[in-house]
């Protein structure tokens, strides 16, 4: 006779967008419900978000976590709403998110087994975000072995690999399955695990996460950039959009300065094929960018911004380059030395107002002028959300 386990939602049935259940715990405005139907994060990846509908209102959920009680829901509510145990609500998942995650995670463990497989590289830590996947790893790869690498993933991907969610116990880990387990073991009474591959498979790990059925669904890898011994990759649509701005800008830089310059195309391509570009520090670069602003555009309070990281380039490359950007745009550069350049060239946000409230909020040192100031960001966390929020409030 089969054993029987208490196998939360969340892995039962990863698909399910949304689900009935009950109040069973409420502590301030964080709550339990009888099904375990939003994942509450571990292991790289991120907790589930959505929404609970109770008495025919939709509350936002904000966080989730679990601890020795169970795992909790943090809700965002305003007024006297008065909860109460027992009562029915309706679980509303975050799809898109969650579904991100999911390729994102599986996309992980596929990398990670061919990393150990082929060059014994062993994967460290891993983080997830919606789309991409940053990987530790035990040794620094080159650009040719990732490459490598990510060439055999993406085949195995075309080919339609299944993907299995295993439950037992720890007796039957430790005779069936320990012995050909990747990476770290476990010790817990119940153990899932995730198998790539039919039958007895080809990568087996420990792990509680959230997984798509079959590596199809990922549709592909893409590497956005290898720094020392991390790595950083694009899965599915996100790394499609990537590579097809990558290859975009190749193609104007190269019609922009090949008549004009061959050893700029030649050491540009180098750049290229390093995946450094958008650290160049090329200031005809930095005009075609600003020239062509409106493929990075995001829309603030109806302001048009474009945010970058040109980790390597400098206020006199900004500055030489500046002459080239086109009308009606808020640009927002995090610079060499931990500086964040201002450039503006609406009139209705002048780049020293947007220093000015930053200087306010950081203490830090900056100034400039309508179309240009700067500012220090040492010791600033997460700049650029910064620099947004008071955009946003401008």
């Amino acid at each position: 006779m089969a054993k029987e386990f208490s196998i939360p939602t969340y892995w039962k049935v990863p698909y399910q967008e949304e689900m009935t259940g009950k109040i069973r715990k409420i502590r301030e405005r964080e709550f339990q419900f009888s099904q375990k139907f939003f994942y509450p994060g571990g292991g790289g990846q991120l907790s589930d978000r959505g929404t609970i509908v109770y008495a025919d209102k939709e509350f936002p959920i904000i966080n989730v976590y679990k601890d020795e009680e169970g795992i909790w829901h943090e809700i965002k509510s305003k007024g006297n709403i008065e909860f109460e145990e027992g009562k029915e609500v309706l679980l509303k998942l975050d799809w898109k998110r969650r579904y991100s995650f999911m390729k994102a995670h599986s996309s992980q463990h596929l990398i990670s087994h061919i990393l150990e497989k082929i060059y014994q590289c062993r994967t460290l830590k891993a983080n997830f975000e919606e789309g991409k996947v940053d990987i530790e790893t035990s040794m620094k790869l080159s650009l040719e072995q990732v490459l490598k690498a990510l060439e055999q993933a993406n085949d195995i991907i075309n080919s339609g690999t299944i993907i299995k969610s295993i439950v037992v116990d720890q007796e039957e880990y430790k005779k069936k399955f320990k012995q050909r387990t990747r990476g770290k073991t476990s010790d817990e009474k119940t153990v899932r695990l995730i198998q790539l591959g039919e039958d007895d498979g080809f990568d087996l790990v420990c792990c509680g996460g959230i997984h798509v059925k079959n590596l199809s669904e990922v549709k592909g890898i893409v590497l956005e950039n290898l720094k020392g011994y991390t790595l950083k990759l694009l899965v599915d649509q996100y790394g499609l959009t990537f590579a097809n701005q990558q290859r975009k800008m190749m193609i104007v830089l190269e019609e922009l300065t090949q008549k004009k310059d061959e050893k700029l195309v030649e050491m540009i391509q180098n750049k290229l094929n390093s995946f450094d570009v958008l650290q160049s520090g090329n200031v005809k670069l930095l005009k075609m960018i600003f020239s062509n602003l409106q493929h990075w555009k995001i829309t603030i309070n109806g302001l048009s911004c474009v945010f970058f990281e040109l980790l390597e380039i400098d206020r006199q490359a900004i500055q030489s380059a500046a002459k080239e950007m086109i009308e009606g745009f808020l640009v927002v550069i995090i610079g060499k030395n931990e500086i964040l350049y201002i450039l503006s060239s609406d009139e209705s946000i002048p780049a020293n107002e947007v220093s000015k409230k930053l200087l306010e909020i950081t203490k830090n040192k900056g100034g400039g002028n309508k179309a240009f100031a700067q500012i220090s960001i040492q010791k600033v966390e997460n700049p650029l959300k910064l620099v947004k929020d008071v955009i946003k409030n401008f």
